[in-house]
């Protein structure tokens, strides 16, 4: 069985994470990805030794961002490596970059320069603010140009309370989905006409598109929604979310108004689903103060546990607010493939990319384990010609890198 991308050759040169999560989710579908690096390595594989985050010896970043790829390490500062790129990208489907456009300028990969080598690729590329207006070459990264750029650091800050910090790659992950899908388009548009094509998206637009409900409120005048602290949510029965006797939080969402009486039964039994300061949304609405206190009283009274086994007994849409850690354990999760082993990685798991395409004689590809720096250079390199000679006389000028 082969994936569904199976004969698609992908060049990447791209760092960090957007860019390469979008190769992911290509390789996990078939694609064979030669990523192009720097003789140092993508600086996101030292991701796992970032100031805040916990400490680690396993380089866990690059489980997510160069899972099932091959690595060749170029210099791309020296012409005998553009050349090396070049060659790479002469019968290649896809060439992905998130080099800022000065940098594909002043390194020979810009659209136009793969473009004369290679008409029938696609062109994909990401970057931080799109390709125009007086930011467009500007740094960003997924915490400024996507979440504080964008209007979601702001309507998820809580009330009184300063922005809370973005958890890592949020952006970037949703961003690389968006690149992937514009991809698969841009190839089926070249089966159709034989025509390549420049795709392109930015971790901006996409912030914008998270945020899309909220922004095309204002910009039909509607003012920003208000904030407001859990007793004060003017919905309890959706959205409302209640904190355990062991501390946990749940959060219910029961938007249609026939299962009100359900969820109310779930809470308080009869007493609370009889009460008539609750029996219409209307009226909910107005004592939502007083239906907030009744359900965190119940909450409040029992374990988690207990509070799971009740709401899932009368069929209340819910969710427990899980953390990170328990998502790995979740049955539920692990059921649905969502942390497949990583083959040869000695039993370490990754996470799934989302795109899941089913059909007859294809299926999705096992991840493997990410390359070492450079480990396919040599193979690649003689593939496209050179002799070994060659290619370590380039090694000895710091053009190519060689694993080990």
């Amino acid at each position: 069985m082969a994936g569904i991308l199976d004969g698609i050759k992908v060049i990447e040169v791209a760092s960090m994470a957007a860019g390469p999560n979008a190769t992911v989710i290509l390789a996990d579908l078939g694609a064979e990805v030669i990523k192009v690096e720097p003789l140092t390595g993508d600086p996101w594989r030292y991701g796992h030794l970032t100031p805040g985050l916990p400490p680690s010896d396993i380089p866990w970043t690059t489980f997510i961002q160069n899972r099932t790829k091959k690595s060749v390490a170029l210099n791309l500062k020296k012409p005998e490596a553009q050349q090396v790129l070049n060659k790479l990208v002469a019968d290649a489907d896809v060439f992905l970059t998130n080099s800022p456009r000065p940098v594909q300028q002043a390194l020979n990969h810009s659209y136009e320069d793969i473009k004369a080598i290679n008409p029938r690729i696609v062109f994909a590329s990401i970057n931080g603010f799109g390709l125009n207006g007086p930011d467009k070459d500007d740094p960003g990264f997924d915490a400024t140009a996507w979440y504080a750029r964008t209007g979601v650091a702001e309507e998820l800050r809580p009330k009184d309370g300063a922005p809370a910090a973005q958890p890592v790659g949020l952006g970037d992950l949703g961003t690389a989905s968006t690149l992937a899908g514009a991809v698969m388009g841009a190839l089926f548009h070249r089966e159709r006409t034989g025509k390549g094509s420049e795709v392109s998206t930015s971790l901006m637009n996409n912030g914008l598109w998270a945020n899309s409900c909220m922004m095309q409120a204002a910009l039909v005048g509607v003012p920003a929604m208000p904030k407001f602290h859990l007793e004060e949510w003017p919905n309890p029965i959706a959205g409302g979310r209640y904190k355990t006797a062991d501390g946990r939080y749940i959060m219910v969402v029961e938007i249609n108004p026939n299962n009100a009486g359900n969820l109310l039964a779930a809470f308080g039994g009869d007493q609370l689903k009889n009460d008539e300061r609750f029996s219409t949304p209307q009226l909910r609405l107005k004592h939502q103060r007083e239906l907030f206190g009744e359900i965190q009283k119940y909450v409040a009274a029992n374990d988690l546990a207990t509070v799971k086994a009740q709401l899932k007994s009368f069929g209340v849409n819910f969710s427990v607010v899980q953390t990170t850690e328990e998502c790995t354990r979740d049955e539920h999760m692990i059921a649905n493939g969502c942390f497949p082993e990583v083959e040869g990685a000695d039993g370490i798991r990754t996470v799934d990319s989302p795109m899941q395409i089913q059909s007859e004689g294809t299926e999705k590809i096992k991840p493997r384990k990410p390359p070492a720096v450079g480990e396919h250079t040599l193979p690649e390199l003689a593939a496209l010609g050179y002799s070994e000679e060659e290619i370590k006389a380039m090694a000895e000028t710091g053009a190519v890198g060689l694993s080990g």
